[in-house]
């Protein structure tokens, strides 16, 4: 049975920006380096229903989350992503799947965002191979420009683009593994019901009210 990896783009800009970019290179490498099919989610898009967006995560073998940093936090589209997929914590949805994930930012931030955002998917159910993020950056890519082609590149070690072959390689071999063996620590369950992607608005999952 074929891996399937869900590719997350949570950008403000969609397609059109910096993540855009990063999950374009992703599905390319899927398909030419490693011949595995790679799903586009495009989060500022038109989203089907919920449970159709629930099947589409359930089917993923493993998950690549892209983002670009605002202000220290990932961005709205995939904290209401992640806001409605609280519902499937510890679900078939994500439970023993890895992700990893992908960051882009101006000049700082990135590596806090992609950290906490390992913990919140670590939350819902998933599990974080070695060597599954890369943070890219304006900043490093114009300090690998201006020393490119020096004898001793300072900048030689710095995260780019091509970066993302080993967060994807690694991504695959995790995916690969049996899932079967984790085992949940008991949680209440949320009930969220079907009807179209709640992209805006009140968004109550049934969380306990326990102020006046």
């Amino acid at each position: 049975m074929e891996t399937n990896i869900l590719i997350i783009n949570g950008s403000l800009r969609g397609a059109a920006g910096n993540s855009g970019a990063v999950a374009m290179k992703a599905a390319h490498m899927l398909g030419s380096e490693f011949k595995l099919p790679a799903t586009l989610l495009t989060l500022t898009g038109t989203l089907p229903s919920i449970r159709e967006v629930y099947d589409l995560v359930s089917n993923s073998d493993a998950f690549l989350v892209i983002t670009g940093v605002y202000w220290n936090n990932w961005s709205s589209p995939l904290q209401r992503f992640v806001e409605v997929m609280t519902a499937f914590e510890n679900t078939p949805a994500f439970f023993g799947k890895p992700v990893a994930c992908a960051v882009t930012m101006d000049s700082v931030g990135g590596i806090e965002v992609a950290a906490r955002l390992q913990a919140v998917f670590g939350g819902l159910g998933c599990w974080s191979p070695p060597c599954s993020t890369v943070v890219l950056s304006r900043t490093a890519h114009e300090a690998m420009a201006a020393s490119a082609g020096a004898a001793f590149d300072p900048n030689e070690d710095v995260w780019r683009l091509d970066d993302l072959h080993i967060v994807l390689q690694n991504l695959v071999t995790a995916a690969a593994m049996p899932r079967n063996n984790w085992v949940a620590w008991p949680h209440t369950e949320l009930i969220i019901p079907d009807g179209p992607w709640p992209s805006s608005g009140p968004l109550d999952m049934g969380t306990p009210k326990f102020l006046p």
